[in-house]
């Protein structure tokens, strides 16, 4: 099953009431889950690759033991830390510098919302024994290097994370799936991420039981 996730949207609604929202959701799930017997995995692209990202790491700290994968498409993790991709990137690809600067504005309400792990999760004290992960990046995007830096401190910590980048795309490619080949094979490429994930947490699950 794939359940799309709604959450109040900024500026009307700030940090953190998309994370708040769309934790409750998940906590609901949850419980669906348990009483299923089933696993969950979490999945979202740009923002919602951060919003993914943070559930991972409060499912893990609040022990979510349902939760078996995350899929992260060129995700914004990283807020005040700005890998160069956002520098060499910057304008010319759709999505430039100067917009991802104002939708963080519209976002957070200081510079110190900018640090906290629920707002960019590389911030974390701790990354260790987080859901196995997939992160895609597209070549030509701001956002690339954040998900290169997430992935190697993902892979310092111990976590089993596979990184892919589609060298010839930019942000948002996977919303144009149906003309863009890479927009289709990414979306493959992640189903069969998330249906390993889920088969290996069932499979888990019914050996613990046994």
């Amino acid at each position: 099953m794939v359940l799309s996730l709604d959450y109040r949207l900024a500026p009307e609604a700030p940090f953190p009431a998309a994370v708040e929202d769309s934790w409750a959701a998940l906590l609901w799930l949850n419980d669906q889950a348990r009483k299923s017997g089933l696993s969950l995995a979490v999945c979202g692209d740009s923002a919602g690759g951060n919003l993914a990202a943070v559930l991972a790491l409060r499912a893990r700290d609040r022990g979510l033991a349902a939760l078996v994968g995350q899929m992260l498409y060129y995700p914004a993790v990283s807020g005040l830390w700005s890998p160069s991709s956002r520098e060499v990137f910057a304008e010319g690809y759709m999505l430039t510098a100067r917009l991802l600067d104002w939708y963080g504005r519209q976002y957070v309400r200081d510079d110190r919302e900018m640090l906290d792990p629920d707002f960019a999760p590389v911030f974390a004290r701790d990354l260790a024994a987080l859901a196995p992960a997939m992160i895609v990046t597209a070549g030509f995007d701001p956002l690339r290097g954040e998900g290169e830096l997430y992935t190697r401190l993902l892979r310092e910590a111990g976590v089993s994370v596979r990184l892919i980048c589609f060298p010839r795309a930019i942000h948002g490619f996977l919303n144009f799936y149906a003309a863009l080949v890479d927009g289709r094979r990414a979306l493959r490429l992640g189903g069969r991420f998330l249906r390993d994930c889920l088969a290996a947490g069932s499979k888990r699950r019914h050996s613990t039981q046994a």
